[in-house]
């Protein structure tokens, strides 16, 4: 078989309350530069505030997904 859509191929979606939406936030130039030492700014704060504990984090949420 080549190319074409075959069931069961592909990555299953996400949950509705999984997906990630993009946000815009202004932060200082010196703050920006330390994030980025740490890889994608926005895995980094997720992984921080998911660590508080000020959120109820759903139990099928995984960080590293």
């Amino acid at each position: 078989m080549r190319g074409g859509k075959r069931v069961g191929a592909g990555r299953k979606k996400k949950p509705d309350h999984l997906r990630r939406e993009p946000i815009t936030i202004r932060l200082p130039q010196w703050m920006i530069l330390q994030l980025k030492k740490h890889g994608q700014i926005g895995y980094f704060i997720e992984a921080l505030l998911t660590k508080q504990d000020i959120f109820n984090v759903p139990d099928d949420y995984d960080i590293n997904s």
